[in-house]
């Protein structure tokens, strides 16, 4: 079973796993497809030699991929934990440092799988990872990266897991391919200045709904009004619903366009008639 095809650039995943031999084949297919694609591809993990074999397996010339910068396969210690630390501020900024290369470099796209099993370790920062998978969102944004991250559901708590697949737009897992349609996926727009929504925004994604909305009012630059585009949007519940109306009521005016008849609805039964500079416009 593909678990993983559906996958475009801008989508950040929580991908939960609990076999090898699976999550090695899939990443190494996703890493496969990023290299044909012209993509940087990026992958970190306790052990990158197994990876790498299956990619060779593939046709990859593995020395050359790697010694022309596309391919990048290194250990948490060489990247999330570089200096004994996880430093998530520090990580953030170098993403966006590293999206900023890739494309003067001349790539198409860069590609992030890591497997996060690091976190489990008593690392000073690791308690951050939530913060900073929501955060991180704001990295994909733009369409240019996307990031898996593979958590093994056999060492972390459930509870823990639960809540870092909660900072996530998209989610798979052993017996659930990801699927685009069930998913939030997300992306920045200039003209109206905002966000695009589309598949399902809900409980199970409302933290990385939120830290991409912040986001958006933070970065504005002078921009009176967030615009958010739902027209491909195919669900929204209450929770969703609750950060539209979180964020109109304390960060700013915020016109939700396109709405379908059943989200308008939701939206002024929870009072949005109430939030001074929210418009609600039906696209239908």
């Amino acid at each position: 079973m593909a678990l993983l095809d559906r996958l475009e650039l801008g989508d950040h995943i929580c991908w939960t796993v609990d076999d090898d031999d699976t999550r090695q084949d899939e990443i190494a297919g996703i890493l496969h497809d990023g290299l044909l694609s012209r993509h940087k591809v990026v992958y970190s993990g306790d052990d990158p030699a197994p990876v790498l074999s299956r990619l060779e397996r593939r046709g990859v010339a593995i020395r050359a991929a790697l010694r022309s910068g596309q391919l990048t396969a290194a250990t948490p210690e060489s990247s999330y934990l570089a200096g004994g630390s996880f430093d998530a501020d520090g990580t953030l900024a170098h993403w966006q440092v590293e999206k900023a290369r890739c494309r003067a470099e001349g790539y198409l796209g860069l590609r992030v799988v890591g497997d996060m099993n690091w976190a489990l370790r008593q690392v000073p920062g690791a308690d951050r990872l939530e913060w900073y998978e929501q955060r991180c969102n704001t990295v994909f944004a733009d369409g240019y990266v996307m990031g898996v991250c593979a958590y093994d559901r056999r060492v972390f708590d459930p509870v823990h897991l639960r809540r870092l697949a909660l900072a996530h737009p998209g989610a798979a897992g052993p017996l659930l391919p990801f699927d685009p349609e069930t998913s939030l996926r997300i992306r920045r727009t200039d003209q109206p200045y905002g966000l695009w929504l589309s598949g399902e925004a809900d409980m199970s994604n409302r933290h990385a709904l939120r830290a991409m909305i912040e986001e958006v009012f933070v970065t504005r630059d002078g921009e009176p009004i967030v615009t958010l585009d739902v027209t491909a949007l195919r669900f929204a519940d209450t929770a969703a619903a609750r950060v539209l109306l979180n964020a109109a009521a304390t960060l700013g005016p915020l016109h939700v366009v396109g709405c379908t008849p059943v989200l308008v609805r939701l939206l002024l039964f929870l009072g949005a008639e109430e939030i001074p500079g929210l418009v609600v416009t039906s696209g239908y």
